[in-house]
């Protein structure tokens, strides 16, 4: 029969796994389906801004939780390389829409079906309902922590 665990051993285990999961080798290999000079966070731009249709630099920096020069620098290694598309936005000529180009929208898809099938191979053999479950679990999770960060961070 298992040990039964102390709630203090099991935060320590839940705070060890995710550690293992933040530095571990899942996120090396969600690292290496990214296409050379595309980090995980130029991913993340990238989906925010096909999710968005259209969006703001400085939208798109609170929605990452990001600043406005980094995204800055992303957004124009992004433009030259075709990804994505920006106009002067009609409801202030000072600023600029952004919106993926069908390139970027190509590679997009392209990153998340290689993503999809890393998950579905790492998740092989696993009960239907034990993916169901991490899912879930994982989105709550992301939710607390924008939910926190919304709290903390002036908008």
């Amino acid at each position: 029969m298992g040990k039964v665990l102390k709630e203090t051993e099991v935060e320590t285990t839940l705070e060890r796994e995710w550690g293992r999961f933040r530095r571990g080798q899942l996120m090396g290999l969600v690292r290496s389906s990214n296409a050379p000079g595309h980090s995980p966070l130029a991913v993340e731009l990238l989906r925010a801004v096909v999710e968005a249709g259209e969006i703001r630099a400085s939208d798109l920096a609170s929605e990452l939780f990001v600043t406005k020069t980094s995204i800055g620098r992303y957004v124009s290694a992004m433009l030259s390389e075709g990804l994505l598309i920006q106009r002067r936005d009609p409801s202030d000529g000072r600023a600029t829409l952004l919106r993926a180009s069908a390139s970027g929208r190509r590679q997009l898809e392209e990153r998340e079906a290689k993503r999809s099938a890393l998950l579905r191979d790492l998740c092989e053999g696993w009960p239907k309902g034990d993916v169901a479950t991490l899912t879930k679990l994982l989105q709550r999770l992301n939710d607390g922590v924008n939910r926190r960060l919304n709290e903390l961070l002036p908008r």
